[in-house]
């Protein structure tokens, strides 16, 4: 027996042992082909060429999760992503300067991206022309009216000549699905605490259609945008306004022949045989430089430098933002003496109080310190404009969408639901007070709760109105209040309304922070810093491991789905 039991120990420590080694070796191959990969592919440029940026598929403002180089690594290789904002940004710069750079070829293809970032790109592509008196070439089978947009930012733009080649022009139109009947049909009863008539999250699961209010505030958001795009389109091409606004009443495209004719293009040719005079003579590709290429050649020079602290996504423990993240890089900010400044990139719709809230404070003390400067990119709204009104200045494009200060929650009623159609009974036992299962999805809410609940999103809702109005230094509560109310505003209008100080991109948001830090040169450095393989996989595992825990920890798998709808949102 004893020997048996000898013998199982040595099995269970050897496959231990096996897994362990293992996993050092997996961990070391591919941090190995990494380092190969990543120095064959970013090797620095030996000759002049073109700045090469393909536009296809969602353009982020920032990847600090796995690189390239890691996906191939773990999944083969897969269609490349866009550059990122970021990236964008890095690499115009350097090819202004750069002498193996002759100009930017833009290719253009289904870009999913906001109308805000379209106008940051495009400003740094005309800063790129004036600063480098190099042109700026557009390619595109199709265009939509946004990567037009993009594209009348080039010296020449061409399109592919043949049948299926359209640009689209017949304006813009935001929709929704609403589930009211749906959830009527299986007898789940939703139920919104929001603070405002303009405070809209949650209309998807209580309307059947748009309210009014938010109609008018979607109807108001387009109109600006399209107007930008008209306007900006007429001048950069030399065409009547009120032409582009007739075509848009007519019809739904213009073939590339009629683009052609009205002078939206300038050539007619396909992509491989346009980019024939990029590619030098006895070479069969063209002399293309990547993104990614430039940006690995590029060197720092100042000793001074500028934060620039990226918050892209949702705000949360489950969201892109979080507190316990994006805070210690904040933090890290302040202490840096090299650092004089720092300019906080907002990319968001907004997400949870309690994370929105810390990086308020957080921000706060940085400013204390030293200036901050937001630079809103296509959304910063709800949560994303709390966690920006501390700063000193307020950068924003026209077409950003921001405000909507507000609070809402969603309590999910599932008690028809359990009981009519899946046959299922709930049945409880509770001590110490008559809410003991407040917010419980079994059973229909009492008056009473209602009332604690809406009282609790009406507290929650005066303490933003408070945090942008010592942030923003509005006069009184109802100055905000006339103004907040869960609505959301154009930059365009949130300038005029005090919102937002001033109307611009990153580069407005760099030179207001040196301004205000004192400084006529600086570099760049850029946070939160891209997170290593390793790193990412223990993340991963991480959450893996919490939401385990929590799976463990409860007792029913409803309890857990009505955790997400609970929680007190700015969105």
């Amino acid at each position: 027996m004893w020997r048996f039991l000898r013998l199982l120990i040595a099995l269970i420590l050897a496959f231990f042992l096996t897994m362990v080694i293992g996993g050092i070796l997996l961990v070391g191959a591919l941090f190995s082909g990494i380092a190969v990969r990543s120095a064959a592919t970013e090797k620095p440029l030996d000759q002049k060429g073109w700045l090469h940026i393909p536009l296809s598929g969602e353009l982020q403002e920032y990847q600090q999760d796995f690189s390239d180089f890691d996906i191939q690594i773990l999944f083969g290789d897969l269609p490349q992503r866009p550059p990122t904002l970021e990236e964008l940004r890095q690499a115009l710069e350097e090819a202004a300067t750069s002498d193996k750079v002759r100009g930017v070829i833009l290719q253009l293809g289904e870009l999913s991206a906001r109308p805000a970032q379209a106008q940051q790109l495009g400003r740094w592509l005309l800063a790129f022309k004036q600063k480098s008196n190099k042109p700026v070439y557009a390619y595109g089978d199709s265009f939509s009216e946004l990567t037009y947009y993009l594209a009348s930012c080039a010296d020449t733009i061409v399109m592919y000549p043949r049948s299926g080649a359209i640009l689209e022009w017949n304006g813009l139109v935001s929709q929704g699905i609403f589930f009211k009947k749906f959830l009527q049909k299986w007898g789940i009863k939703p139920r919104v605490f929001r603070t405002g008539s303009y405070k809209s999250a949650g209309e998807s699961f209580t309307e059947e259609r748009y309210s009014e209010p938010n109609r008018a505030q979607i109807s108001a958001l387009l109109e600006d945008v399209w107007q930008v795009f008209i306007d900006t389109i007429a001048f950069r091409r030399r065409l009547n306004p009120d032409t582009l606004r007739r075509w848009a009443e007519t019809r739904v495209f213009l073939s590339a022949r009629e683009a052609y004719e009205n002078r939206l293009v300038d050539t007619l040719l396909s992509w491989h045989d346009w980019i024939k005079r990029f590619t030098p003579e006895g070479k069969d590709k063209p002399s293309f430089i990547s993104v990614k290429q430039l940006i690995s050649d590029k060197d720092k020079k100042s000793p001074n430098r500028i934060a620039l602290i990226y918050a892209e996504g949702d705000i949360g423990p489950e969201g892109s933002i979080r507190a316990e993240d994006l805070v210690p890089v904040i933090q890290k900010v302040a202490r840096e003496q090299e650092i004089k400044a720092a300019v906080l990139r907002v990319n968001s719709p907004g997400g949870g109080v309690l994370d929105s809230d810390k990086i308020a404070r957080a921000l706060q003390a940085l400013k204390a310190k030293k200036p901050v400067i937001i630079s809103m990119g296509g959304v910063a709204a709800s949560g994303g404009y709390y966690i920006s009104a501390y700063a000193d200045k307020i950068v924003a494009e026209l077409t950003t969408i921001t405000g909507s200060i507000g609070v809402i929650a969603i309590l999910l009623d599932l008690q028809e639901l359990l009981e009519k159609h899946v046959e299922l009974r709930a049945d409880r036992v509770a001590v110490g007070g008559p809410y003991a299962d407040f917010m419980s999805p079994y059973r229909s809410a009492t008056p009473t709760e209602i009332a604690l609940l809406q009282s609790e999103i009406d507290q929650i809702y005066e303490e933003f109105l408070e945090v942008v109005r010592e942030g923003r230094r509005y006069p009184s509560r109802e100055a905000v209040h006339s103004i907040a109310q869960g609505r959301v505003w154009s930059g365009m209008d949130a300038q005029r309304i005090g919102l937002v100080d001033t109307v611009g991109g990153l580069e407005t948001a760099f030179a207001l922070a040196a301004r205000q830090a004192g400084v006529s040169e600086y570099e760049v450095e850029v946070y939160p810093k891209p997170l290593s393989l390793i790193e990412r996989l223990l993340r991963g595992f991480q959450k893996v491991q919490a939401w385990w825990k929590l799976q463990i920890q409860s007792n029913s798998l409803p309890e857990r789905i009505q955790f997400y709808w609970e929680e007190f949102i700015f969105e």
